[in-house]
């Protein structure tokens, strides 16, 4: 009876990992998916992964105070790689959002279906074209690799919070600037230089009404240079997911 008590303990605890994983990670954690299909989502990866870890887990006390810790682990260990994933995410949501300021669209604003907050535009279109692309890099399915390689290194009862998997864990998070910078560059340096010509204008001419001419100029010099740096975005896009994707096995290493 315990041998299949521990067994369920197992399932349990890979539920709690995967369920984790799933609510923190980009696409899979959206908010306008229904908490009962990530729930059963969960629910299903994690059947299919347990027989692969219920035979190579190691004892487990069926004590509360010791499964209290093992829920917790489990969550932070989830948690981590689905948040890691998101970073570039809210790199991308971040550069939209600066393009949204310099366009003059920073007023109008939408629900991000993501974190369920309001923003630009923009930053909607740049995060649903970054979904599209990582669906197609196969992002997704290297959420679940990486979820199933976490038990290779992280395995029931084993995470250990090291020195150098917090100090990795900070530096991806300071990506989050950096991938907006990389991103909005076209873009960004663009904008800048219609507000130095415009500015140039002004002090030669006096006579422009600059402030009348400048806020169609900037959207529609913003909106050219959005759709011309398309091409640009993907390669940037897929450079950093390959970073990242080596970031979060190193991460999962770590732990």
């Amino acid at each position: 009876m315990t041998f299949y008590a521990e067994k369920f303990v197992v399932f349990l605890l890979v539920f709690i990992r995967t369920l984790s994983m799933f609510v923190t990670a980009p696409l899979f954690g959206n908010q306008g998916i229904p908490a009962q299909m990530k729930v059963w989502g969960s629910a299903a990866v994690a059947f299919a992964i347990f027989p692969i870890i219920a035979a190579s887990s190691p004892a487990i006390s069926l004590d509360l105070g010791s499964l209290i810790i093992l829920a917790l682990q489990e969550v932070v260990v989830g948690s981590a790689i689905g948040f890691a994933m998101g970073i570039l995410f809210d790199g991308v949501m971040y550069a939209g959002q600066i393009f949204g300021i310099a366009m003059g669209f920073s007023i109008s604003s939408v629900i991000d279906p993501q974190n369920g907050v309001d923003v630009p535009v923009i930053g909607q279109f740049e995060y649903i074209v970054a979904i599209f692309i990582f669906l197609i890099l196969n992002g997704h399915l290297f959420l679940l690799q990486a979820l199933q390689m976490s038990y290779s290194a992280v395995p029931v009862s084993g995470l250990k919070i090291t020195g150098a998997a917090v100090d990795l864990f900070a530096r991806m998070t300071g990506m989050v600037f950096v991938t907006a910078i990389k991103i909005g560059a076209p873009v960004i340096v663009a904008l800048f230089l219609t507000d130095v010509v415009l500015g140039i204008i002004s002090r030669m001419v006096p006579q422009v009404n600059v402030f009348f001419v400048g806020m169609p100029l900037s959207i529609g010099v913003g909106f050219f240079m959005l759709i011309a740096s398309l091409p640009f975005f993907v390669f940037v896009f897929e450079k950093l997911l390959g970073t990242l994707e080596g970031n979060v096995v190193q991460l999962i290493r770590l732990m």
